[in-house]
């Protein structure tokens, strides 16, 4: 902001008829055009019209209220009238997170990866668009306010730990960004985790997708974690135990009784299809 700038305007504002007293109650915020707004915030207003937000929200043929600054922040009479204190949509913690998306999805909505958004995960966790996204800025990707996963991180401490683990998926060396994983704006099939895990899955690892002749019950009632931990783990292949019997126990409770050796402690030895198999009901290479 430049204060001899921004009093100037308000000078030349009030020379054109504009009261100078704050509108009564019954009075209804007016649209004052990014003109105006960017005579005290000069900075914002360099940066919005560089970035990708600016040149669509600058077309003309756009209705007031749609357009330049206040098609976010909304009308800049009272915010004006009141020397620049409070009256507009300002985007800080004091508003509440729906008020903050709210000017997104205005036009945003309709973007086929925005439709489960409302009842996202992070929608119910109270985080804003904002939160995330930064509409000035032309930096970086997507507008985000940091980098991945490094954004992710902010909020995901538990899976950052995760991600130091010796075997992980390598999200912090770029081989894989945390949303080719996950549908950060929502999904319907977060509803349907073991569908939605597998089919995450199956992206990358094809070979292990089926369908099977035989399938593996875990795979099939609880997906792919029921045996892997998927952001890291200490042991191979992310499993989330080091002794392969003590990951089939359990489920597979009881041993049979041919299989009480130490030697029949390795499963996957003899149950090699252990995903699923096309030839053998019990897993057994033939």
């Amino acid at each position: 902001m430049r204060p001899t700038r921004c009093l100037a305007v308000v000078l030349v504002f009030f020379a054109a008829g504009v009261r100078a007293e704050p509108p009564s109650e019954t009075d209804a915020p007016t649209y004052l055009g990014a003109e105006l707004c960017v005579g005290c915030h000069e900075d914002a207003g360099e940066t919005f019209a560089t970035s990708p937000h600016g040149a669509p929200l600058s077309d003309e043929a756009r209705p007031e209220a749609a357009r330049g600054c206040e098609a976010c922040h909304g009308p800049g009479s009272a915010h004006f009238e009141a020397g620049g204190e409070g009256h507009v949509l300002a985007f800080t913690k004091a508003d509440t997170p729906t008020a903050r998306s709210k000017p997104c999805r205005s036009c945003h909505a309709d973007a086929a990866g925005l439709h489960d958004a409302l009842g996202s995960e992070h929608a119910r966790a109270g985080v804003a668009c904002t939160d995330c996204h930064r509409l000035h800025q032309q930096q970086r990707e997507h507008l985000l306010t940091r980098p991945t996963p490094e954004l992710c991180y902010g909020c995901h401490a538990e899976i950052r730990a995760r991600f130091a683990l010796p075997e992980h998926h390598e999200v912090n060396e770029g081989g894989v960004a945390c949303r080719d994983c996950h549908a950060t704006h929502g999904s319907k099939a977060f509803f349907e985790p073991c569908v939605a895990h597998d089919r995450t899955c199956v992206r990358c690892h094809e070979d292990l997708s089926g369908p099977f002749v035989f399938e593996h019950g875990g795979l099939v009632t609880e997906g792919c974690v029921s045996c892997h931990e998927p952001h890291g783990s200490m042991n191979r292949h992310l499993l989330r135990r080091q002794q392969v019997a003590q990951l089939c126990y359990q489920c597979h409770a009881v041993t049979p009784s041919d299989h009480v050796q130490p030697n029949f402690r390795d499963c996957t030895r003899c149950h090699v299809a252990i995903h699923g198999s096309n030839t053998d009901p019990r897993f057994l290479e033939r």
